[in-house]
């Protein structure tokens, strides 16, 4: 049934599942691309550089990760040649720094503080961290671009195979098309435990003012 009167989801066939699933690489894409996008705006020098250009990374590379839903965007379109190098340099900033600490970008070190004497003050820990450069975050904009232009070349002429392939389709078959499962839970039962399956489920998470809660949980 239609999800609403100008609304319905369409049934399941590969094209379908694969326009969906380009639909996800695209907005892996468009994540990385605001990201990227408000660090360059910010600066440099401004707090929001680091945790803007990390996010940037991890939801580019988030576009290429294999998942339990869908397989990696590479399986669609491959990485020009021009753009490889960058495409490995996000994917080793990602691993070795965003994801992990393995890279010579961050040193950590037990340090003490020295007397004029040159006895020991007093003992603290101090981490230095090598923030991306800028001109690393503008190779990493144009290459969220580059990819999302690819995506988009993808998704155009299979949305438009769809239309033409039901265009004429009734409203008592459009009927019995699918529905996805739509839930919603409490802000305060929000967790990231869940793990999306092929049959598509959206839980949507509330922020409201808790009274009195029931036995069950609900609030009176």
């Amino acid at each position: 049934m239609p999800l609403s009167s100008t609304v319905a989801m369409l049934p399941d066939t590969p094209d379908s599942r694969l326009l969906a699933e380009l639909s996800s690489y695209s907005d892996d894409l468009s994540e990385a691309n605001d990201a990227i996008e408000h660090a360059l705006e910010a600066g440099h020098e401004s707090p929001l550089w680091q945790p803007l250009t990390s996010y940037a990374v991890i939801a580019y590379m988030r576009a290429f990760a294999h998942s339990n839903v869908r397989s990696g965007l590479l399986s669609h379109v491959p990485v020009p040649d021009d753009l490889v190098e960058t495409h490995d340099m996000i994917r080793g900033y990602r691993n070795t720094t965003i994801a992990h600490s393995q890279s010579e970008l961050s040193m950590s070190l037990p340090l003490a503080s020295l007397t004029p004497e040159g006895t020991v003050r007093q003992v603290l820990p101090i981490t230095i961290r090598h923030n991306l450069p800028q001109t690393t975050a503008r190779r990493i904009a144009d290459a969220v671009d580059r990819m999302s232009a690819l995506v988009t070349e993808l998704i155009q002429p299979l949305a438009e195979r769809l239309t033409a392939e039901y265009r004429h389709a009734s409203s008592a078959t459009i009927a019995g098309w699918p529905v996805p499962d739509l839930d919603h839970e409490r802000a305060d039962r929000f967790t990231a435990h869940s793990r999306r399956r092929r049959q598509p489920r959206f839980v949507a998470y509330w922020d409201i003012e808790v009274g009195h809660v029931d036995d069950r949980g609900h609030a009176i």
